[in-house]
């Protein structure tokens, strides 16, 4: 018996809005069911982690945003970023051919730059479990360049590979890794795919920042997903990643 799919079974697909965050957090206000995606060609007013702006050209992007409503404790949610890494990069090197790895907690690099960027922002209930989740996900793939302060930091798939990409194809790719890696995620939690994320990431062995401004080695993610980092001291320094608020 086929199982049924939680993401992607409702697609709102629109050419321009303000942001996909934005127009799912509507729907989510509506009543829209668990897996209900958003995509758009074009964000006026795209954001990335820590308030940054996230820029785009018309029509170069696949830009979605997936509403998650896992019945677990809010603390858990920013293993979201992880699971979305994990599945963007398996969907990237089986649609693309690319060989992609995850920086912790949530880009997606190609030969070092960026390629995808994640934003999972949480509505909390009342006793501290998790609402829902707005999933936003931009992944660069036929842009032939970018303004100068991001040159150094970003790339997209034309730009590694030397050729366009069919953007449905690369769409329905992420939605099927990302319907298979949630789906394991609710079932054993990020222990569940602590071992495939560490195939994938370039961040392990890597210098880092703490979030106190010190600096030192990640060395590991424990099964929660927080990053262990070398710094010098006694024992590891336990770095968590943080997920903003939706609107509601």
């Amino acid at each position: 018996m086929a199982v049924s799919r939680r993401i992607g079974h409702a697609i709102h697909a629109f050419d321009t809005v303000d942001s996909t965050q934005a127009v799912l957090a509507r729907l989510a206000g509506d009543g829209a069911a668990e897996g209900t995606v958003v995509t758009a060609r074009h964000q006026t007013a795209g954001r990335g982690r820590r308030g940054r702006q996230w820029w785009d050209t018309p029509g170069e992007s696949v830009l979605m945003s997936v509403l998650l409503q896992p019945s677990l404790p809010t603390a858990q949610a920013p293993q979201l970023s992880l699971v979305a890494g994990l599945a963007v990069a398996e969907a990237l090197a089986a649609a693309a051919g690319v060989a992609a790895q995850i920086r912790w907690p949530n880009d997606v690099l190609v030969g070092g730059r960026k390629v995808c960027g994640v934003l999972p922002e949480a509505v909390s209930r009342g006793d501290g479990r998790i609402g829902h989740v707005l999933l936003g996900i931009g992944i660069n793939v036929d842009q032939s360049e970018f303004p100068p302060d991001l040159r150094h930091a970003a790339t997209s798939l034309r730009l590694v590979t030397g050729t366009a990409h069919d953007q449905r194809q690369l769409l329905a790719a992420v939605l099927d890794a990302l319907d298979r890696r949630y789906g394991e995620w609710l079932a054993g939690g990020f222990a569940e795919l602590r071992e495939e994320w560490r195939r994938w990431t370039s961040t392990l062995g890597e210098r880092v920042r703490t979030g106190d401004g010190r600096e030192g080695v990640a060395v590991d993610v424990d099964e929660t997903g927080a990053l262990l980092v070398d710094a010098g001291l006694d024992g590891l320094t336990r770095v968590v990643s943080q997920v903003g608020p939706a609107a509601s």
